[in-house]
């Protein structure tokens, strides 16, 4: 099967197990592809090692953790960010920056003090694969 046939395949099991959903069928999705998780789930269960360690809409999974993203185009190098002590992860993109963050406000002010040619500046909250990455290491300490 080609990766064409793959994808609709699967945009297809998208399409209905949605429609089953809105015609009121519970289902439970059981996934490592986590964006598929994120798109199709109401609520996610997190298992690690076999025990349940997060359980709640996706949302709410998601909140548990504190991380943020932030992307931009700087003159500032990654050597530069990650030591601050609210940056967990730098990474480049191209030109564009990847900062992940546990606390947004603080490092965006940092960012605009320090490099007064920011642009395209983004900042958006934990993705559900993510917050599972986090979730898991938390359970496994």
């Amino acid at each position: 099967m080609s990766d064409h046939h793959r994808l609709h395949a699967r945009e297809t099991m998208w399409v209905l197990l949605r429609q089953l959903v809105a015609n009121g069928t519970s289902i439970v999705l059981t996934t490592h592809y986590l964006e598929e998780a994120e798109t199709l789930a109401d609520r996610a269960a997190v298992l690690a090692k076999g025990r349940l360690v997060a359980l709640g809409s996706v949302n709410e999974v998601r909140a548990l953790v504190a991380r943020k993203r932030i992307c931009c185009l700087t003159s500032l190098s990654p050597t530069q960010i990650e030591n601050w002590s609210e940056v967990q992860d730098v990474s480049r993109a191209g030109k564009q920056l990847h900062i992940t963050v546990t606390d947004a406000e603080a490092v965006v002010r940092r960012l605009l003090e320090e490099d007064q040619d920011l642009q395209e500046l983004e900042v958006s909250r934990a993705g559900l694969a993510e917050a599972f990455t986090e979730i898991t290491r938390e359970a496994a300490k």
